[in-house]
């Protein structure tokens, strides 16, 4: 019991309390994201639960659902966005935020079209044969 007391006491230090406001970057896992796409996605906390220590946090595609613990997240030391950046108005799984963000359309890159009138190379097709080349 006192070595959970000792561990719960440690991370209240090491993991400082949000604030309303306060901008986060929240780890994206890697199914949800594409080999180009961030690590993390920036959000803004919108409230806190104190009782039960659960933030409500909006990112621009959205506010994220589901309440997310401290460990959940990372502070950001600059407040890069604001409430206006951030959509409030519907709310978002994490991986349609990230899909909406992204510079490659979400978990993984288009490959090349066959009917396209472009050569194409062995990321294509690797050692097979093909007369678009």
């Amino acid at each position: 019991m006192s070595q959970a007391q000792r561990m719960v006491k440690r991370s209240r230090v090491d993991l400082k309390a949000g604030e309303v406001g306060d901008n986060v970057a929240v780890p994206v896992p890697l199914v949800d994201r594409g080999r180009g796409d961030p690590r993390n996605i920036l959000g803004v906390i919108l409230h806190r639960d104190v009782e039960t220590d659960i933030y409500t946090i909006a990112v621009k595609a959205g506010i994220l659902h589901g309440g997310y613990s401290r460990n959940q997240f990372d502070l950001c030391p600059q407040r890069l966005l604001t409430e206006e950046d951030v959509s409030l108005d519907k709310a978002v799984s994490l991986q349609s935020a990230v899909m909406e963000q992204s510079a490659s359309g979400g978990e993984g890159f288009v490959k090349r079209s066959y009917k396209a009138k472009v050569l194409c190379n062995s990321r294509c097709h690797s050692s097979q044969s093909c007369t678009n080349r």
